[in-house]
């Protein structure tokens, strides 16, 4: 008995009929697995991020909080010790529009303390001026004792401060773990989803396998590089052809959106790197960024006499800001630092900002004889400079600078800076606008 034959168009509606149900069972787990991304994304919007945002405000607020607590604690002026009871008072305020009852408690318990700090500051002056008390308590008490309430007034405050800070970090925390609970439980999803779909097709022939390699698998494996090479900070690559269905078109789209966004955020990143590593204003390194310059070139040199710091304070400097005011300053300032990268120095040097007005230049196989060559030129070319001020007058300058050379017996950070520190001040006694050199420990010798 011959077997029965099926015929093709059988067998080709047999294949549409099961093209026609594998695409409505995927597109329908496709639909609501978008649709369950898409939900959790508008309430992650909607809900969770500003929630995120009030508690970052929250934080900027309870370090303020803390700050002005500090700064009344260790304010001796009644006026003062005003006006930061106030601030504080309008940061208490502040915490009753998020509806957080604890930060509220909190921040009332502060601003209460607050008084009492304030409260303790004044009895303790009328004390000391010898005034007759307000407060019958504090009457038979000594200024020490009322300092101590002080003390103690404050240790609270600063706990009830502490108390909030980790009460909105646990807050932030659960925040952070929900919002990757649902992350990740909508990935699972998704996964679980794409598994069921990708393996019907496997069910089919050879020609519907054929199908799925261009239709489903390609889009995904270009997805899967896609984020690898978001993992690797690498540009994505968009598909030359959009995929069939619109799930894996619009899950390109957003992988490469993404990963535009995470390119945008990586050079962000390294932006924000460099800027940790410079002086805002002259755009020379900063103090931090020279600390760890000059360790990494002591250890290279293990105490070797090569290397030199150059410490260069401008004279007068506070005149300047008083006189001309502060924008004149900063123009002082960046000229100064103008000076500083425009002279040949050897390749293996630092200029960087050591802070306010001072700068430091570290000079890799320098010699002492060299070294005060150059900040003996780096002298004349700032008492060169000429600044033109707002009144049309023009503002000269003069530096002085210190000069210490690391070697066998100081080969320390702290102190070589140390030693480049006193000669700086040596330098100053002696006149301003002169080197001065720390040929060894507490001993100064006048260049010029």
């Amino acid at each position: 008995m011959r077997r029965r034959q099926l015929s093709l168009s059988f067998v080709g509606r047999f294949v549409l009929l099961g093209v026609v149900i594998y695409s409505l069972v995927a597109g329908g787990i496709s639909l609501v697995l978008l649709n369950r991304i898409e939900t959790q994304a508008n309430f992650t919007r909607d809900t969770q991020i500003p929630l995120i945002m009030t508690q970052t405000r929250n934080a900027v607020k309870i370090e303020r909080l803390s700050s002005l607590l500090r700064s009344i604690y260790l304010a001796k002026d009644r006026r003062l010790e005003r006006q930061i009871q106030l601030q504080i008072q309008a940061l208490t305020q502040g915490f009753s529009f998020d509806q957080n009852a604890r930060l509220i408690e909190g921040s009332r318990q502060v601003a209460d303390e607050t008084k009492t700090i304030a409260k303790l500051r004044q009895e303790a002056r009328d004390l000391r001026e010898g005034q007759p008390s307000s407060s019958a308590t504090e009457a038979t008490m000594d200024p020490d004792d009322v300092d101590k309430l002080t003390t103690q007034a404050y240790d609270r405050a600063m706990h009830t401060v502490d108390t909030m800070a980790s009460q909105l970090s646990g807050d932030a925390a659960v925040v952070a773990d929900d919002l990757a609970r649902e992350i990740q439980r909508s990935a699972g999803h998704m996964q679980i989803g794409w598994i069921l779909i990708l393996l019907v097709p496997s069910l089919f022939s050879a020609a519907l396998l054929v199908a799925a390699r261009h239709h489903l698998t390609a889009p995904i494996v270009a997805a899967i590089h896609n984020l690898e090479r978001i993992g690797k900070h690498e540009q994505v690559v968009s598909l030359k052809r959009a995929p069939l269905i619109a799930e894996l078109a619009m899950i390109d789209e957003a992988i490469v959106a993404y990963g535009q966004v995470s390119d945008d955020l990586h050079r962000t990143n390294a932006i924000l790197h460099g800027l940790a590593e410079q002086d805002p204003l002259t755009g020379l390194a900063n103090r931090r960024t020279f600390e760890n310059y000059l360790t990494s070139a002591l250890s290279r040199r293990a105490g070797t006499p090569d290397l030199a710091i150059v410490m260069i304070d401008v004279d007068h400097f506070k005149s300047v800001n008083d006189t001309f005011g502060h924008l004149v300053g900063d123009k002082a300032l960046a000229a100064v630092a103008n000076v500083l990268t425009n002279l040949p120095w050897h390749a293996d040097s630092l200029v960087a900002r050591y802070g306010g007005e001072e700068f430091v230049v570290v000079l890799e196989d320098c010699s002492q004889q060299q070294a005060v060559e150059r900040a003996e030129s780096l002298r004349r070319s700032i008492q060169e400079l000429s600044i033109e001020t707002h009144a049309g007058t023009s503002l000269r300058l003069t530096a002085s600078f210190g000069l210490a050379v690391a070697n066998h017996a100081r080969n320390a950070p702290a102190e070589i800076v140390a030693a480049a520190d006193g000669a700086l001040y040596s330098a100053k006694r002696n006149g301003r606008n002169n080197v001065q050199v720390a040929s060894r420990p507490g001993d100064m010798s006048k260049a010029s």
